[in-house]
């Protein structure tokens, strides 16, 4: 988990829930303190504190130092190549910068430390940074619990989008079962530079990867999902009319669905294009054309604005999304649903007739 989805997580967490992570934060503070201190007690024998302090400094300094070292090449490098870099830098250029540098500072020191020592001294540095390291992998996995916990709750402070949210609307699609769609209308001057994306508790970023239960047209955002599939939570991130950064969060989860009166979801077909009666995300959609010697192909909908899934992922009534002269007569359009059971269902609509018989759960 990122540092603001945990300190988002742990800010909405009870007041007695907050005090043991807390409690658990300051033990770790403490046993780090209680090692310091007792070094410190060894060399103070000695009357050499001063040259164990600046020791410390070096493994203070060293700490980032080596991390990057051992990181860095490793995040410059893709795929299976990439982690071959990081174990060889983490068996060859981590030791040498962090026992070198301490070992080379000893020499110099007055009062001396000696080589022994210094090593000594290195690899318990290396048991202090691991001691809140092992502390969050113990308490990680509680606050991941505790995230999921918070989805349909809005974050503590968080305000409501500018975007002005239109009314749920409620049909059904043999297949899928009931659909709800929504859209995020975007008012004027309003640019949305970001979008993130709840699931299973934290926040993460839902720009330029797939993402089926909403889409964005421009300025706005159109939400689509089934009663199936857990309801969009999303938080917009945006400029207003005067440049100011602002961001809010619409919780789809949150909202008063409507019930009964479920009528079919109608997609008329035009030459050049589809005409759904509401967006659909393109990631949900294939096409089922007829060939004009009679055999089936499956097309994946074009985005013919500009090219970027992000700021043109809705099949938009009125867009060209394919000229089917080109290829054949439209036979159906197919709107693939990922219920929370984790089968895919699908909803197969024959344009121009309404929703055909539901096809088979993949």
């Amino acid at each position: 988990m990122e540092w603001q989805q945990i300190r988002e997580t742990l800010a909405a967490l009870p007041a007695a829930e907050q005090r043991t992570y807390t409690v658990g934060a300051l033990v770790v503070v403490a046993l780090m303190a209680l090692v310091l201190l007792l070094e410190s007690q060894y060399f103070r024998r000695t009357r050499r504190v001063g040259s164990w302090a600046v020791l410390r400094l070096v493994s203070l300094v060293m700490a980032p130092l080596t991390f990057a070292a051992i990181v860095m090449p490793a995040r410059a490098v893709s795929g299976m190549e990439g982690l071959a870099v990081f174990y060889a830098c983490l068996l060859t250029v981590g030791p040498l910068l962090w026992f070198g540098s301490h070992l080379l500072c000893a020499k110099r020191l007055r009062p001396a430390v000696s080589e022994v020592e210094a090593v000594v001294l290195a690899c318990i540095a290396l048991a202090i940074v691991a001691l809140p390291v092992i502390g969050f992998r113990f308490a990680e996995e509680s606050i991941r619990e505790a995230a999921r916990g918070l989805s349909g709750r809005p974050t503590p402070g968080a305000s409501a989008p500018a975007h002005r949210a239109t009314p749920v609307v409620r049909r059904s699609l043999p297949g899928a079962g009931v659909v709800f769609t929504q859209s995020l209308i975007a008012p004027p001057g309003v640019i949305l530079e970001r979008v993130e994306r709840r699931h299973n508790g934290p926040w993460y970023d839902a720009m330029g990867v797939t993402n089926n239960d909403f889409c964005r047209h421009g300025q706005d955002l159109h939400l689509m999902w089934s009663a199936e599939e857990a309801a969009p939570e999303l938080r917009l991130h945006w400029r207003n009319a005067a440049g100011q950064p602002q961001a809010g969060e619409h919780l789809a989860r949150g909202v008063p669905l409507p019930e009964g009166g479920d009528r079919p979801f109608a997609i008329a077909a035009r030459p050049d294009g589809i005409d759904p009666e509401a967006p659909i995300p393109r990631s949900r959609v294939f096409f089922n054309l007829t060939r004009a010697d009679g055999t089936q192909t499956s097309l994946l909908p074009k985005d013919t604005r500009d090219g970027r899934s992000d700021a043109n992922g809705c099949l938009m009534p009125g867009d060209v999304q394919f000229p089917w002269s080109n290829v054949g007569s439209l036979a159906s359009v197919n709107i693939s649903f990922r219920p929370q059971s984790g089968k895919y269902a699908r909803a197969v609509v024959e344009t121009g007739s309404g929703p055909a018989a539901p096809a088979p759960a993949r």
